[in-house]
């Protein structure tokens, strides 16, 4: 804990205060807190002087011709015309100076599971108090946060949970290396977060935390010994028996009422077709060469798709820089889960976030739809590819490698 206090003083208050202001869209106040990111990023000169490489251009880029498209038709405000030219690749510069300020391989672990959770805190708190005002039978999924507004759509309020569903992924990557306590608050904000993902009736977030689990099983068992691998399926064994036995899995029971609403209009065609998703991706390519330059939204609506939904806002020529920018990335993820010289722990966390990233990218608008989760993606990215050259290369300085 020392050294995350040590951390989060070399940070600053104010840029932590804005950052999480920002992510947490506060009061839906989200927008204020990010002019506040942009202009804070601006007294760190001499880490901008070395921070820009192609990842931030080719990120700039593409932002700044989404917000000239989405400037001709601003249906949510002309401030979200400043908001989306500037805050993905500043958000982008906030990682990279994230990593560099970290002087612990360990301590940039603990951050993204810190800041991670804060991110799911609000909707947490949301929906802990629904579930306390009228249970889990309720059937409407669509819940107001905890400081009031409208009701927020339930994929989106599912949405901030996708990362605690990662939990149990990562607590058996590094169980070694964390604290016995905070193994214990790990555990409990899991528990939590899976009665809300149940309360909202989210399939997206248990069919994370069950693929995130297996890819840290396949990753971590090879590189384990017997003994340790033979305590490990015994924790999972004794778990699973509690489960079966203490829990009522049965979808006419109030915990999965919501759930098996779901499940009840035809639901296994409803999951194979996407939600009906399948239908929307589909002319939306066909709009890709139909208008090229975009569509209005009142067309059908979003696309429930992230770089569909770029294209449907700015075209073909944003489309392809996300395509990019987005193939980048997976091949620095693809670099740091061969590298040997980054822990397991670190991959892990790597992949399984961005299994959740991409799962939740692949169903929803993104930008639109979830903006904080894409301005946290784009952190995300700076901070483990400048983690990435920190560790692969002999100088730990912000290093132009492009």
């Amino acid at each position: 804990m020392k050294k995350i206090y040590a951390y989060c003083n070399t940070l600053g208050f104010f840029n932590m205060l804005f950052l999480l202001g920002a992510l947490l869209n506060v009061l839906n106040l989200g927008y204020l807190f990010a002019y506040g990111c942009v202009g804070l990023i601006f007294f760190k000169n001499q880490f901008l002087r070395q921070a820009i490489d192609r990842n931030f251009l080719l990120l700039t880029f593409f932002s700044v011709t989404y917000s000239l498209f989405y400037a001709l038709n601003p249906w949510k405000g002309l401030q979200f015309v400043v908001i989306y030219a500037c805050t993905p690749p500043v958000f982008y510069l906030w990682g990279k100076y994230m990593a560099t300020i970290a002087k612990n391989k360990l301590t940039l672990f603990y951050v993204l599971i810190a800041v991670t959770f804060l991110y799911s805190l609000p909707a947490m708190v949301s929906v802990v108090l629904n579930i306390l005002e009228g249970g889990f039978g309720q059937l409407d999924r669509n819940l107001p946060m905890f400081w009031g507004g409208e009701p927020v759509n339930a994929t989106q309020m599912a949405a901030l949970f996708i990362f605690n569903m990662c939990i149990p992924a990562l607590l058996f990557s590094a169980y070694k290396a964390i604290p016995k306590y905070l193994l214990i608050v790990l555990s409990v904000v899991f528990v939590v977060s899976l009665l809300c993902v149940l309360r909202l009736g989210s399939r997206t977030q248990l069919a994370i935390f069950m693929l995130s689990l297996i890819i840290s099983l396949v990753v971590a068992i090879p590189k384990r010994s017997f003994k340790e691998n033979s305590v490990t399926f015994t924790v999972f064994a004794i778990l699973l028996g509690i489960v079966a036995t203490q829990v009522s899995l049965d979808l006419d029971s109030d915990i999965l009422a919501t759930f098996a609403s779901r499940m009840e209009d035809d639901g296994a065609a409803d999951i194979a077709s996407g939600g009906g998703r399948t239908k929307l991706w589909m002319k939306s390519i066909d709009n890709m060469f139909e208008k090229p330059f975009g569509w209005d939204l009142e067309e059908f609506g979003y696309s429930h798709n992230l770089w569909l939904d770029a294209l449907r806002v700015g075209g073909f020529i944003p489309f392809v820089i996300l395509i990019l920018y987005s193939l980048r990335f997976i091949n620095l993820i693809y670099n740091i889960f061969f590298s040997k010289k980054i822990d397991m722990s670190f991959q892990i966390l790597c992949l399984t976030y961005t299994l959740g990233f991409f799962s939740l990218f692949m169903v929803e608008p993104g930008i639109d739809g979830t903006f904080t989760l894409f301005i946290l993606f784009c952190l995300f990215v700076g901070l483990v590819r400048q983690h990435y050259l920190s560790v692969t290369t002999s100088n730990t300085s912000i290093i132009n490698n492009n």
